[in-house]
């Protein structure tokens, strides 16, 4: 079954953010606080909008561990480096509150 056959499983919105944690002790976005920031994320979703219209869920590695955390909204296909939990509620707000706006 492909959305097209039931739009209701479809999300308007998906944000993944990378919590990888390499093993190694080179930079990564689960070390640089990602999961901080989901968490950020998944709060702010619960208080916008409609429930089931956006998700948030952790991601393997989106392959930008230097600019982790990093964070990608699909379908816009938009890549952010983001640093706070403030950061990511306002680019949140911005992109599915007002997606005219350019940020």
């Amino acid at each position: 079954m492909n959305d097209a056959e039931n739009p209701t499983l479809a999300y308007e919105h998906h944000v993944l953010i990378c919590t990888n944690l390499r093993p190694d002790g080179r930079r990564s976005c689960s070390g640089s606080g990602a999961h901080e920031l989901l968490s950020a994320a998944k709060r702010k979703l619960a208080k916008m909008g409609e429930p089931g219209t956006s998700r948030a869920n952790a991601s393997g590695c989106l392959g930008r561990c230097d600019h982790g955390p990093v964070m990608v909204i699909y379908p816009a296909n938009l890549w952010f480096s983001c640093k706070t939990p403030q950061q990511v509620e306002r680019i949140l707000e911005q992109h599915l509150l007002r997606p005219d706006l350019q940020l």
